[in-house]
């Protein structure tokens, strides 16, 4: 019987299959040194940080969530602080790509992205109060999964966006209003990935909002015939009119962008480049009246681009990053299956660890005042790779900060693109005059 299927015949999650040696995970042992402690007041930089003004809308936004064991409860100032600034935040977004249900049975492919419906409240404790759900792990678990994990997100008074009951509601945005603020904070969720599995073949059932993919064939002057992919003009006509509407009904309206545009198995090496035509819908949702574009999937940073004052975070990478935890799926299976996870020469699969890159994220911090973006803050954050905390972020060391910075920067240099950096994170110099966004009642 597979390793896996244990854990779901077996009816309990946390079981292992008698004799399994846990001694070797990662979870359980380091390769490599651990990184030096820094002398840091991490309050005093936090709360310097979190200054505000009167009419100040404080939005953060990260990447990929997939976790299954808490992390609110930490102590650690580096870990600790790092929440704060979620939990601090007016709204804080973040792309939901793990199930909330207790139907475990129910699962479909080889990763348990999964934590019962009670997990919805440790969500909410780390901050994140607006989650996007369009991303290619929201059916893993089938839609009597999904329908469970949309309850969950309900009850404990997370807003969500992507996903739905039936198409037309997995297009409509969900929002916050935050105290003090007049209109509503919204987001809407969208798609791309490279298969149907999780199209809408039902728009009256369970469904996601995609924009899928369409392959043409372009006959070039040297008579030559290339094959070329970009996204379904209807798809993206289709965000536009989204967009437009939410931007009539409600305050600053974010546009989450989950792509798998290419394959980012390492053998292909690092994907922190957006191919051309994938820019598309990311300029589009923007030029429709989205206040900010939130790309995450690729599991890496890419470049960030101003566009008409406006950001277009192509990835924010990975936030929580529990993917390995040995409960969920027996200790380092996947580092033998998993074509995202590097294999160098001579590497023992038990020594082998995740890229740096993927371990890499920032936390977009966005102040708002009168409609226009008045300041964008980029906090650099890095996940552990290996040890009993596998997964779970902290803010990154003065060096390490630098490093992201400086590596955000390079990727952001083709889109004009300029950060500064303030000596434990970077500010995107914004142009002097940025688009209103209405604070309509709603």
């Amino acid at each position: 019987m597979a390793l896996a299927a244990f854990v779901l015949l077996s009816g309990v999650v946390s079981a292992e299959p008698p004799g399994w040696d846990q001694g070797r995970s990662v979870y359980e042992r380091r390769v490599r040194p651990a990184e030096a402690a820094e002398k840091v007041d991490w309050e005093a930089r936090v709360t310097a940080l979190l200054r505000e003004e009167p009419g100040d809308l404080v939005v953060t936004a990260v990447g990929d969530v997939i976790f299954n064991e808490r992390i609110s409860h930490l102590e650690a100032p580096d870990r600790k602080n790092l929440l704060r600034i979620l939990q601090e935040a007016d709204v804080a977004i973040g792309n939901l790509e793990f199930s909330i249900n207790d139907r475990p049975e129910l699962q479909k492919v080889f990763y348990n992205f999964r934590a019962p419906r009670e997990f919805a409240w440790e969500l909410a404790a780390t901050g994140i109060s607006l989650v996007s759900l369009a991303n290619n792990h929201a059916l893993d678990f089938g839609r009597e999964g999904l329908l469970e994990c949309l309850r969950a997100l309900d009850l404990s008074g997370i807003a969500h966006a992507g996903a739905g009951r039936t198409l037309a509601e997995a297009r409509e945005p969900g929002t916050k209003r935050p105290p003090g603020q007049k209109g509503r904070v919204a987001l809407l969720s969208y798609m791309r990935y490279w298969t149907d599995r999780d199209r809408c073949a039902d728009p009256s059932g369970p469904c996601l909002a995609t924009i899928d993919p369409a392959t043409v064939l372009v006959a070039r002057s040297d008579g030559t015939v290339e094959s070329v992919e970009g996204p379904q003009e209807r798809d993206v006509k289709a965000m536009e009119e989204d967009v437009l509407l939410a931007k009539r009904r409600h305050g600053p309206v974010f546009v989450a962008y989950h792509v798998h545009d290419v394959s980012h198995a390492r053998v292909f090496g690092i994907q922190d480049t957006t191919p051309p035509n994938e820019e598309i819908p990311f300029r589009r949702a923007i030029d429709a009246g989205a206040d900010a574009v939130l790309g995450s999937g690729p599991h890496v940073l890419r470049g960030i681009e101003l566009r008409n004052g406006r950001p277009i975070f192509y990835s924010l990478s990975n936030f929580i990053y529990q993917y390995r935890t040995p409960k969920a799926i027996p200790t380092d299976l996947p580092h033998q299956r998993d074509s995202e996870m590097p294999r160098p020469a001579n590497v023992s699969v038990w020594d082998r660890r995740d890229s740096r890159e993927v371990m890499e994220s920032v936390v977009a911090r966005m102040t708002y005042r009168d409609g226009l973006l008045r300041r964008l803050e980029l906090i650099p954050v890095t996940i552990d790779d290996e040890g009993p905390l596998f997964g779970v972020p902290r803010l990154a060391s003065t060096k390490r900060a630098k490093e992201i910075v400086e590596l955000l920067q390079r990727l952001s240099a083709p889109y004009g693109t300029k950060i500064a950096w303030k000596g434990w994170y970077g500010e995107v110099e914004l142009p002097a005059i940025a688009s209103p966004s209405p604070q309509t009642a709603s």
